[in-house]
């Protein structure tokens, strides 16, 4: 259990951060890429480096040559996180 400034995080430790399933009031941004190392290396940078409640999860989506592939689903429950996670993460850059 991560501590970001010193104090816990309620939320990781009821485990609860994490949300197993798509909520309909979380903001999304699908990425193209979905290997297990790209996943792990997402979720260790949200945990990290965020506070709030996230969805990371495999989906199909269409690609840049309109071809069904496996995409990447990432959500935040707070929009600003959200804008945070695609400005400041590293492994975005690589895409």
């Amino acid at each position: 259990m991560a501590l970001k400034n010193g104090k816990p995080n309620p939320l990781n430790y009821f485990d609860l951060r994490k949300a197993s399933f798509q909520a309909p009031h979380f903001k999304y941004i699908v990425l193209e890429k979905n290997t297990s190392n790209f996943i792990n290396q997402i979720e260790h940078w949200i945990i990290n480096n965020l506070n709030g409640r996230y969805y990371v999860g495999a989906q199909l989506a269409l690609d840049h040559t309109n071809s069904i592939c496996y995409a990447t689903k990432v959500g935040f429950e707070n929009e600003k996180e959200l804008s945070f996670f695609n400005l400041a993460c590293p492994h975005l850059q690589q895409r």
